[in-house]
């Protein structure tokens, strides 16, 4: 969804020097903090705040091509290291997720660091082992915060360092616990964008909701839906649906007696199977269901006439093209969600660094109220280690989706 979107910018802090001069009065003065930090993340994401004519002036290796295995890569050449932890593949080098989130990180450090933040790379394809040697290395380099992309045993074994022992870690890969505190997972899921399309039909009344899944859906994650929907309303059930057009159907004929039980309807899964199983649904002939999608659902799958009138929660695409299109430039694909992952998490410190210095980049700030907007959308951190992201709700009509609630544009 991110390759269809369009960056929003604030008219009012369209110069680099007047947002900075803002950002730096807003922090210093708390009791104003409500009203101006959500912008932090947007210091410089206008075009005009960029480093170079393209955002990426200050990189040292400015077109971001997968390098040998010997290279130790480094995006911009001065300010406060900002360590980021990954996994190069068996070819050494960085492939797929891992690669995307390089180099959304590197466009992030050329668009704006200032000079002031440049990003360090690190593999960790050694495994766990490795972490702490990398952990203390990068401390002793006084970088301000470790960014990890790596299996969960990797980062597992980084979030379990004492948190005076490293910087604060931001996690872009599978959840990992946050018990030792400063740690902080920052992807969202399909599950959240189920729950956000849950709360919105229970405010119609719908509250009595049925989930299909596919086969390989956690059994955590189905635990942590069943529960959330119970706070609310009544859960009735969960039907595991096999990646065939037959198996799908099937599933939703072996369900009909939950489905009788059922207001709300949740389809999970990322596969063109999707549409089969909300055209069963839609074939048992059960009617005022309220169809729910989630972000993961392919967009093909749109326009097919079974999964018409569904609502999906997600970050509104509107947030992201602007990097989109350099990005593509830059490299030559789409923009992903890994990548707009690693552009904003590089955005945080260097928002952060600009206005109150490498110092600066603390559990108290990372976790502020009033969070921040970038390309992924408006978000906030928790001192308990998780993200919470202002969702858009969308219906599909027209096969396309279609805007029915804007996010809010604050917490």
């Amino acid at each position: 969804m991110i390759s269809h979107s369009k960056l929003r910018t604030e008219p009012s802090y369209g110069l680099c020097g007047g947002l900075a001069d803002a950002l730096s009065v807003a922090l210093s003065a708390p009791r104003r903090l409500s009203h101006t930090l959500p912008l932090l993340i947007f210091l410089t994401a206008a075009a005009g705040c960029q480093s170079g004519a393209d955002g990426l002036g200050t990189a040292k290796n400015t077109d971001i091509k997968a390098p040998s295995s010997k290279v130790e890569e480094t995006f911009g050449e001065t300010g406060t290291e900002v360590t980021l932890l990954l996994p190069r593949g068996a070819s050494g080098v960085y492939e797929g997720a891992a690669r995307d989130v390089r180099d959304g990180a590197a466009l992030s450090v050329g668009e704006l660091g200032n000079g002031q933040v440049f990003v360090k790379v690190i593999d960790v394809s050694g495994g766990a082992g490795a972490v702490p040697a990398a952990v203390s290395a990068a401390k002793a380099r006084n970088s301000a915060l470790l960014i990890s992309y790596a299996p969960p045993a990797v980062t597992s074994a980084i979030a379990a360092m004492p948190s005076d022992q490293r910087p604060p870690l931001v996690n872009l890969g599978d959840d990992v616990p946050a018990t030792a505190g400063n740690i902080y997972n920052f992807a969202s899921d399909e599950l959240d964008s189920a729950l956000e399309g849950i709360r919105a039909a229970a405010t119609g009344g719908h509250k009595k909701v049925m989930v299909f899944a596919p086969r390989d859906f956690p059994p955590t994650y189905e635990m942590r839906l069943a529960d959330a929907i119970r706070a609310g309303g009544t859960y009735a059930g969960t039907a595991r649906y096999d990646l065939s057009d037959a198996a799908a159907a099937d599933a939703v004929q072996k369900s009909k007696a939950q489905l009788q039980q059922a207001d709300t309807v949740v389809i999970l899964g990322k596969s063109v199977i999707v549409p089969t199983v909300a055209g069963a649904i839609k074939a048992s002939g059960q009617g005022n269901l309220v169809l729910i999608g989630t972000s993961a659902w392919p967009s093909q799958a749109y326009a097919d006439p079974a999964v018409a009138g569904a609502t999906i929660a997600m970050v509104e695409p509107d947030d992201a093209s602007l990097i989109a299109d350099r990005y593509k430039r830059h490299l030559g694909r789409t923009l992903s969600t890994d990548a707009a992952y690693g552009y904003d998490a590089i955005a945080i410190a260097a928002g952060i660094i600009r206005v109150k210095g490498p110092a600066g980049v603390t559990a108290e700030n990372l976790t502020m109220k009033t969070g921040f907007r970038g390309v992924t959308g408006l978000f906030r951190l928790s001192p308990g280690g998780n993200v919470e992201r202002k969702l858009s709700l969308f219906t599909i009509t027209g096969g396309k989706l279609n805007l029915l609630g804007a996010a809010p544009k604050a917490f």
